[in-house]
């Protein structure tokens, strides 16, 4: 008796594993083959195919049976296996499971030598055999190309009939495509769901400041953002159930004859499976069939006192006669009936996901540099050279995106009004928007996206606006990045939005100027002086043979110790003047809206304001900001202001 509790006690052990799971750990599952003597009723001595493996490792064939599961370190895999808890020293078959998440994009080549078989498979598709029986002659290699942050499934198997044992494992990177080890980084148990990362990285215009921006935390100066901690991972019910099967004795599934026409199968589950289980048997939405299918399905009907009917939706067929579990398979008249058990899981999915952009820039002034008199003007020039109505046929915007800036009103069309808004917007008649927020004023859109807006197409990528970019979590992706486009309501001339690339599909010809200018900038001076209670600041320009259409400056001034009272004008022809007073500084300038002439040196502001009290210099009340202006041909010019 005491021996053969000893030996129960030591049976007991046998079955006993270690679980460390997470990174640099896999999966195992250790089988008894050859009914651990080498008998070869069943199947062969060594598999040659896909199909012999699977069928030497199927637990319904009375000669195979599990020993031993558990985990194991990446490197015990790796370095020959024999490490891993097994069935004596022959007859016996190993497969090693894990989450392989590779840190770099692009080929990913994997190796496997053995002593007997083996092969290795990526999600399902086998990529490297080295089947049969044989020595560890050397390594056999099968690519696959790969996206950093992506969770793969790799399945790994071998077995070992008699005389020696061994299996060894290996891969390269993209970026060392003859360097072969293995990174345990890269590596987790199938048990351990690893955290999920993300990083935004905002593309903004170098005009804007990144750092004034923020997404929980500020972004750095290049618009990157770790927002993982923003991620919300944890799953709620999406309302549906799995069915999954195992081998049974009873045919409670039928499977009727594939429908070429819709590419589709119709399965029936006996409803006796259902009945007392799901109140809603309308709630089945994925199905494990076997190893014929694991993935949705779409509820076509229920019959309490018959079946409970779903599609499968797929191009390719079942392969019945290669299952695993072709045993439990009948194959009938236009039909075929399967023994399967059920059993009924809930789903479960991600929560809606979103990143949300916040400032400490105050919009409305950094608005006055955003949209300036260039912007009109080239609204204005684009809408005279064939924009109009949004039939995208003007030489003045070359990219799509600036349609979708120059269209204010949002309603799907470049028009005269848009080009008034942005008029009134300069002259301060009337603001841009009702309230300057981020939600008001900003578009964020991801780059795949804004680098295939086109001139022609343009007003259907209209429904991108807000500070808040929505995004969903997926199974299988561990690491994310999001490569977000940022543009501005009214920012015709990109000043301060991204710039898409020139691939064709953004951009058109643009016009080049009429003629060439001498130089990219104007001169302009500011004068002060104080007439006994009133300050008069005078800002005259010299275009420097510039065909200057447009102008702008904001000019700042002290409103604790001033008053503004007005501007008087001096200007050639008949521009529109205009100024604004903003609290703490005048927004102020001329526009030639259709181009018909030019500012000439004479053009004189006079800037006049009261002081509430007695004044000996005016030093530091008065300064000039934003400065802005244009020519004939659209083109932004720098001035410089002595």
């Amino acid at each position: 008796m005491k021996k053969l509790l000893v030996t129960f006690l030591l049976t007991i052990l046998s079955f006993v594993t270690y679980s460390q799971s997470g990174v640099g750990y896999v999966n195992y599952t250790s089988y008894k083959t050859h009914n651990g003597t080498g008998v070869t009723n069943q199947y062969a001595q060594f598999p040659y195919t896909a199909a012999e493996f699977d069928n030497m490792l199927n637990t319904a064939n009375s000669n195979t049976t599990i020993t031993h599961t558990g985990e194991v370190p990446l490197a015990t895999m790796c370095n020959g296996s024999t490490g891993t808890p097994h069935w004596g020293g022959d007859f016996y078959a190993i497969k090693f499971e894990f989450w392989f998440i590779p840190t770099q994009t692009g080929s990913y080549s994997f190796g496997i030598n053995s002593d007997d078989a083996s092969d290795i498979s990526v999600d399902g598709t086998i990529i490297s055999t080295y089947y049969g029986g044989h020595g560890a002659g050397g390594y056999q290699y099968g690519s696959k190309n790969m996206v950093a942050g992506t969770r793969y499934k790799i399945v790994t198997r071998y077995q070992e009939y008699g005389g020696g044992d061994a299996l060894f494992v290996r891969w390269s990177r993209p970026s060392a495509p003859n360097t072969y080890s293995y990174w345990n980084e890269e590596v987790t148990n199938i048990n351990s769901t690893p955290t999920k990362k993300a990083v935004a990285k905002f593309n903004l215009n170098t005009n804007i400041t990144a750092t004034t921006f923020a997404v929980g935390s500020a972004l750095s100066s290049a618009g990157l953002v770790d927002i993982t901690t923003s991620l919300d991972s944890v799953k709620v019910s999406s309302g549906g159930y799995k069915a999954s099967t195992t081998n049974g004795g009873v045919e409670w599934c039928v499977i009727y004859q594939y429908d070429a026409t819709n590419q589709r199968y119709r399965i029936g589950i006996d409803s006796r499976e259902v009945n007392g289980i799901l109140s809603t048997p309308s709630s089945i939405s994925s199905l494990q069939l076997f190893d014929l299918w694991d993935g949705p399905v779409t509820f076509n009907s229920y019959d309490p006192n018959g079946w409970t009917e779903v599609y499968v939706y797929t191009p390719t067929q079942f392969n019945f006669s290669g299952s695993s579990f072709s045993s439990n398979i009948r194959a009938g008249n236009g039909f075929y009936g399967l023994q399967a058990e059920f059993t009924f899981s809930q789903l479960s999915t991600y929560k809606p996901q979103s990143i949300t952009l916040t400032t400490t820039n105050n919009i409305s002034t950094l608005y006055n540099s955003i949209v300036t008199v260039s912007d009109v003007y080239l609204a204005f020039k684009e809408l005279s050279n064939g924009g109009i109505f949004g039939n995208q046929k003007g030489n003045e915007f070359g990219y799509g995106i600036q349609y979708i800036n120059a269209d204010v009103d949002d309603n799907g069309v470049f028009n005269e009004a848009d080009c008034f808004k942005l008029l009134q917007n300069l002259t301060g008649n009337q603001n841009l928007v009702s309230s300057y927020t981020l939600d008001n004023t900003i578009k964020v859109m991801p780059d795949s996206i804004y680098n295939l807006i086109g001139k022609s197409t343009w007003n259907s990528f209209t429904s991108y606006k807000g500070k808040t970019y929505s995004f969903s979590l997926l199974d299988d992706v561990i690491s994310y990045n999001y490569d977000l486009a940022v543009s501005w309501k009214g920012d015709v001339n990109l000043s301060h939005s991204a710039t898409p690339p020139s691939n064709n599909i953004t951009t058109m010809s643009v016009r080049t100027a009429m003629s060439t200018p001498i130089s990219n900038e104007i001169n302009a001076s500011i004068v002060t002086e104080v007439i006994g209670d009133s300050i008069y600041a005078y800002i005259t320009i010299d275009p420097l043979q510039q065909n200057v259409v447009g102008t702008q400056f904001q000019l700042n001034y002290d409103n604790s110790v001033l008053k503004f009272n007005g501007v008087q004008f001096t200007t050639k022809g008949s521009p529109t003047n205009y100024a604004s007073n903003k609290g703490s500084y005048i927004n102020l300038g001329s526009l030639v809206s259709d181009g018909s002439t030019s500012l000439d040196k004479m053009t004189t502001y006079k800037i006049s304001f009261s002081s509430n009290t007695k004044l000996d210099n005016i030093l530091g009340l008065i300064s000039i900001g934003t400065t802005d202006a244009v020519n004939q041909s659209g083109k932004t010019l720098n001035v410089r202001v002595n």
